[in-house]
């Protein structure tokens, strides 16, 4: 994946990064932190839904790549992609909050349509019907809802001539 942002880079997730996830995780968390909950107990939350969450992608998703977006050389996100033979999955981007709104997840997304563009296939995604703020700067790139749930909107890049996902 080549990024336009030369102040960006990506690199295969290690076992150090846990530290680093588990700050991400949390600064994903709003609902949780204004919860009232008490520390020890939202600590505890916490690192097990980053647990669960982690393990979950990769039980349903064994073949994924797991990222660490930096920023000159500092850590600031995470992206976790599944390139299949039909498809291109974009399982989970998060940056923390001083690296969003300044271009860096347009960035990405551009850099994956470019390359499902050049692999002749489309992009699929699940978001949630929350994040608004998602939703609006996929739209902006092109994507289009295919269905939803409850908590969930599918959404679908498709350049062009790209033959559908079956």
């Amino acid at each position: 994946m080549h990024l336009s942002n030369p102040l960006l880079r990506i690199r295969p997730e290690t076992p150090h990064d846990s530290d680093f996830l588990a700050r991400l995780h949390r600064s994903t968390r709003d609902d949780l932190l204004q919860a009232g909950l008490p520390d020890r107990v939202l600590e505890q939350l916490l690192a097990m839904q980053c647990r669960a969450q982690q393990s979950s992608y990769r039980q349903r998703f064994p073949n994924a790549e797991f990222s660490i977006i930096e920023q000159d050389g500092a850590a600031i996100g995470q992206l976790v992609v599944h390139r299949g033979d039909m498809s291109i999955r974009l399982i989970y981007m998060a940056l923390l909050p001083r690296a969003r709104r300044r271009g860096y997840g347009r960035c990405l997304l551009q850099a994956l349509q470019a390359e499902a563009a050049l692999k002749r296939k489309p992009v699929t995604l699940s978001v949630s019907k929350q994040n608004i703020a998602a939703q609006r700067l996929y739209a902006s790139l092109g994507w289009s809802a295919t269905s939803q749930d409850d908590a969930n909107l599918e959404m679908i890049w498709l350049k062009p001539e790209t033959p559908a996902a079956g």
